[in-house]
Order: C-alpha cells, then structure tokens, then sequence
C-alpha cells in the first residue's frame, strides 16, 4: 500500500511538506493567476487596514448608545425581552426600532457576557464585511482597481467608521443595503431568479433592521433589473413581484406575530401612543420622520433641528465632514455614467452596477436632504456604499483618460471642489487640528499642478495618480483614525474632531454647547449614574421586576447597565409615551413589582407637566418622601 504524498521536486522528507504548505498559502496570497498579482495582496491588507480601524480600542465607547445596550442586555436575559426588543428585563417597553440588530448583540452577550466589546464588535465584523461585499460587487462588473478603491473609500468614510464601531442598527441596515445590491446585480448577470429572491429577502431583513428606511434602496433594485435583465419584460415584473413577496414574508412575519399578540402580555411598543407596530412603522419611523412629526413630540418650541431642507443641508458643518469628501468625485462618477448610457460604450454589467448606484445615491441624498425635524447626520450613511462607488468609477476613469485634455481638465476641476469641501472641513475643525486647512491646500494645489501639466515618462505618470489619490483620502483617513482615537457615547452620534470647538457625542460634557438646554441633553445622554443610587438598587430583593424606575430610556438605561438590574423607563426613549399610565404605575407599585423612583433631570415635555409621566411625577413626589443621594431624589416606594 504505497502513500503518495506530493513533494517538491529535488526535496523529500519534511522539508518538502513545508515546502508544500509554503506553495499552498502563497497561492492563496496570489489569488486567481489570471488576475493581477497586486489584487489579492491589496484586498488582503484593505480588510486588515478596515479591521484595525474599526476594532482598535472600542471599549474606549463604553456603552455607546445605552438605549440599544440596555436592550441588549436585556435580550441576554429574558427570551420575551429578545423577542420583543424590550427595553429592560421586566419586559415594561421596547425599543423604537424592530430587534434584528438586537438579537445579534443579545445573543453575543449570552455567549461572551455584558460588556462593551460583545455589544460592538458584531457592528465592527459588519463593517469589514461590507467592505468586503461592496470591492466584490464592484470589481465584478469593472476591474480591480475599481472595486479596491469604492471599498477604500466607503472604510474610510469618517461617519463608516463612527457607525460600524457603533451599536444602532445602521450598522446591519447597511450591510444589508450591500447584500441587497450585489444579489441584484447577480441576478442580473447570471439570469437567475433566486438571486433576486436573495435580494428579497435583504431588503425584508432591512425591514426588521430600521423599517422603512431600506426602502431607499428599492427603487435603484427595480430601475436596475428592470432596465438589464435578459428576461421578457413581463417575467422580469413577475420576478421583481415575487421578490417582492419574499420582502414582504421576510419582513413582516415578526410585526404580524406582535400585533396579533395579546397587548396585555407583551411589552408596550415605544415610540407609539396606541402600542402598535403599524403605527411605529407608518409613523414614528415612517412619515413622521419626514414631515418632523417625531420630533415635535420631543421638542419644546424653539429647540427643534434647524437644518434647513435642500441639498444645501450637506453643507452644513455636521455633514460635510461626515460623507462629503468624496462628493465631488461621485458627481463627476454619475456624469460620467449618463454619458456612458447616452453612448452605450459599456457592458450590462457596468452600466448595470453604475445605474443602480446612481439610483440609489439620488434616492438616499434627495431624502436625506429635505427630510425634517430629527435629521441625525450619521443618517448618511445609508448613501455611503454607492458614492463610494461612484467616486472611484470617477476617478479611475479620469485619471485612464488623463493623457486627452478634456478628461485632464475634468479631473483638475473635481479635485479643485474636493480640495475647497475638504478645506471647509477641516477649518471648522482647527481646534484639534489647526495646521490641517493650510496641508490640504497645499497638498490640493499640487495634486491638480500634476494632473493638468502633461506627465513625460512612465513613473511620472504613476505621480499624477498617486498625489492627486493621497491629496482625496488624507482628509477622511485623518478624520476616521481621530474617530477610532476618540470616545462616542449618547444617541446623537458624529464622526471626526470637535466641530467649531463642540464634540456633541463625547462622554465629557464640557465639550457640548453651552446653549443646549439640560433637559434636551437628558435625551442623547441620560443622566448619569450616582453610586449611592446603584448601590440602593442592588440591594432590592431579587424578587422585585423592577428595583427602580425612571423618565425616559436613556437614563434608565444608563442606570440598568452599572447596577445590573431591571430599570423602568417610564415614557419610553423621550417621556412621551402613554405608558405606563398613572393608574397602571400605581398598581404595580401596590403589588411590589416596582421598588423605588429615581428623579435626576426630566425630559422637556416631563419637566414641562405633559404626559402621563408628568403626572407619575406628581403622584410619587405628592405621596412618597425624598431622599437626596448624591444629588438624585430617591423615592422608596413600599406598598
């Protein structure tokens, strides 16, 4: 019986093992041998690059935003409480958001225990591999150094970096977005129905991810397909309609199941005022989300977003160091693609994954744009992946063509604008960075001298890519290492340095605007845990659902992580929502199942005497004594 092992030639023995397994990892390395030597080294050292930035030191976030942490946690310990997306363990209230997202963070604290980094490290993983998802889908349908640089500059988009070391579920809508996209586009090119039925099914799981907002993304999946397939055009509306129903069942099974459920055995649906999910997903996360509703609810007159709608919004100091550095390109990239429609000088691959990403940038930028009332800029986000895209398309396409003057003088003037957004950028931002404006407009001047004076000599003309390349990502590169070497808390998450000397998501208060008033910074934040209270709290017996209960759900949040116990949130996320009602807080406080109230700083429509939670304010204040500890009102409450 002979043992064929294969060997290197002129070796034996163990040595020619080694050998073997030496070939075996550099082949790996190497990737197909029909593609460049460059790409797979190159694609390797970008996810290494994106793991670092997105992993390295996210403990330094704490809890991030408690809100979905607490919820977390709770999903940890009670399967009702993962269910539902409840807010704390006693199963009082959900989050405003369905529980995909949750249900990836609860079961990873199930497994690795509460802290910082099994709550964040699933968000970092989703970065990386939609990074990853996002060069495949691009390098497919162009070329490698396409696909590189759309995956290069989507990792290194300051707000990509902020969100995907974050713990809302921006995170997983956006990977999805991505998955969505690809199974498309595959569905194009391979003509084969399944594939559009994955890419139902992403959108249905964006669907439990943030609701609505994946619908950004359908209308550039429809366009696409429609316009590419192979298929006649009837079967083409058939596919898109059973992809549709495959959304549909994917999405809509768990908000079937809650709204059928009894309301007086499940968790009360926060954000809503009649506890129910239609509502939440029509209107607090739905059209009220356009037309400002949602936040009327939140705000006192006089301190609601004044962002003002249109395109000019993105000009804004909160956005343009978020997502505008690459906007320049991206416009030059979707110019570039009408022109290549006009002429139909590309493939169906190209001009489909172009029109899709065209699609979705105007879809996701025009909303964004004249949405009103709460308009967080990290909402941009979900237009990243495809201006990523364009851009490098812009770019590549650009600099290919930049021994003809016309494309020369195209690309000097894109990167006159990127210089003069970047430079707006980072002069809001010189109290960190007081040097930065001046580098970027020198190394900008430079980069468009090497593009329009015509290059002699092969290595001169690696320097008018490789200038022009460094001049576009040392603005955003910089701005997302900062936001690595940064702490983030609160649910107002933003990217990059302090803007005009205010960092409004760091832990350390005094660098929020002095004109914010404390009862609006009780919302972002919560208040912050006193170790007198912590300590009352643990010491509730164990038979108590909930030691403690407080106004709104950032506080009780922040309460329930440091004492590891169940905490109310009266009034949900903002104080505002109708439960409990008084008569149910008073019932449940006369059968012992809530311990203590806890009273800091109040939400503004609290503090102001509206709402229920208002009037559990004066109940417990007109019946149960105060006790001051270190500096909270503490209200035992003892049937």
């Amino acid at each position: 019986m002979s043992n064929k092992t294969s060997r290197v030639p002129g070796q034996t023995g163990p040595s020619a093992v080694i050998e073997g397994r030496f070939q075996v990892i550099r082949k790996w390395f190497r990737g197909n041998p029909l593609s460049p030597t460059w790409q797979r080294p190159a694609l390797l050292g970008l996810l290494a690059l994106t793991s670092v930035l997105y992993m390295w030191g996210l403990d330094r976030n704490g809890w991030a935003n408690s809100y979905y942490s607490a919820a977390a946690m709770a999903g940890s310990e009670d399967w009702t409480a993962f269910f539902y997306g409840s807010s704390d363990p006693g199963n009082a209230i959900t989050v405003d958001k369905p529980p995909l997202s949750l249900w990836i963070m609860s079961l990873s604290v199930r497994i690795f225990g509460l802290s910082s980094w099994s709550i964040l490290l699933p968000q970092a993983l989703m970065g990386v591999l939609s990074v990853y998802l996002l060069y495949r889908m691009v390098q497919k349908r162009t070329d490698p150094a396409t696909g590189l640089l759309a995956a290069l500059f989507f990792a290194v988009t300051p707000v990509a970096t902020v969100m995907f070391r974050y713990n809302n579920p921006d995170a997983l809508l956006t990977l999805l977005m991505i998955g969505s996209a690809s199974a498309a586009l595959k569905a194009i090119d391979a003509g084969k129905l399944r594939w559009l039925l994955v890419a139902g099914a992403c959108v249905g799981a964006g669907f439990l991810a943030k609701q609505l907002q994946i619908l950004l993304i359908l209308p550039a999946l429809g366009m696409s397909y429609l316009a590419f397939s192979r298929a006649p055009i009837i079967r083409r509306f058939m596919h898109l309609g059973a992809a549709f129903l495959v959304a549909a069942l994917m999405g809509g099974w768990w908000f079937m199941l809650v709204q059928l459920a009894n309301p007086a055995s499940r968790p009360f649906i926060g954000g809503t005022r009649n506890n129910s999910v239609v509502e939440l997903t029509l209107g607090y996360n739905g059209l009220d989300r356009l037309t400002g509703e949602a936040a009327v609810r939140t705000m006192t007159p006089g301190n609601s977003d004044d962002l003002q709608a249109g395109f000019q919004r993105f000009l804004e100091p909160q956005f343009t160091g978020q997502f505008g550095w690459f906007l320049p390109l991206a416009v030059a990239g979707i110019c570039i693609t009408a022109w290549l429609l006009w002429k139909r000088t590309a493939g169906i691959p190209k001009r489909a994954v172009l029109v899709l990403c065209a699609a979705w940038f105007a879809t996701s930028a025009t909303v964004l744009a004249f949405m009103s009332g709460i308009v967080h800029p990290y909402y941009s986000l979900v237009a990243v992946p495809p201006l990523s895209c364009l851009a490098a398309f812009g770019f590549i396409h650009l600099v290919r063509l930049r021994r003809h003057w016309k494309p020369r003088l195209g690309l000097g003037i894109t990167l006159l604008v990127c210089m003069i957004f970047a430079y707006v950028s980072a002069a809001r931002s010189t109290s960190d960075f007081p040097w930065f404006p001046q580098a970027l407009l020198i190394l900008g001047s430079v980069s468009i001298a090497v593009v329009l004076i015509p290059a002699a000599g092969r290595s001169i003309r690696w320097i008018t890519v490789a200038v022009p390349l460094v001049s576009v990502l040392a603005g955003p590169v910089l701005w997302s290492v900062n936001t690595t070497l940064s702490p983030h808390v609160g649910a107002g998450v933003i990217a990059g340095p302090s803007i005009l000397h205010v960092r409004t998501d760091s832990p350390d208060r005094q660098q929020l605007p002095p004109n914010i008033p404390p009862t609006l910074l009780i919302l972002s934040y919560g208040d912050i845990p006193v170790p007198g209270v912590i300590d009352r709290l643990r010491q509730a017996p164990q038979n108590v659902t909930w030691p403690a209960a407080m106004i709104g759900s950032e506080s009780a949040a922040n309460y329930q992580l440091s004492s590891g116990r169940a905490v109310m949130p009266v009034g949900g996320f903002d104080g505002t929502d109708p439960f409990p009602s008084l008569e149910q807080f008073q019932d449940l406080v006369h059968a012992g199942r809530i311990w203590s109230m806890v009273i800091q700083k109040l939400p503004p429509t609290t503090l102001e005497g509206h709402g229920e939670a208002a009037r559990i304010v004066d109940w417990v204040s007109s019946h149960y004594k105060a006790e001051t500890i270190d500096g909270a009102q503490y209200y035992a409450l003892r049937p």
